[in-house]
């Protein structure tokens, strides 16, 4: 029984720990999105262009930074 437990426990961790440290905000079509809301705590400013999950690249936030987004 400890066991299913210590196996619940990690399974719920690994479910909500990387929702609770995401960002606000949906992502676009490229996995990535605009940053609005509480940038400095996420290391961002306000309308910087990051990634969250592929197939979003770095060449992504070069072309978002080379048209004044």
């Amino acid at each position: 029984m400890r066991h299913l437990l210590a196996v619940a426990t990690i399974a719920v961790a690994g479910v909500l720990v990387p929702v609770a440290l995401s960002t606000p905000g949906g992502l676009d079509s490229r996995g990535g999105h605009h940053c609005w809301t509480r940038c400095s705590s996420y290391g961002k400013y306000r309308g910087q262009y990051h990634c969250h999950r592929a197939p979003c690249s770095i060449a992504d936030i070069r072309r978002h930074r080379a048209h004044g987004h």
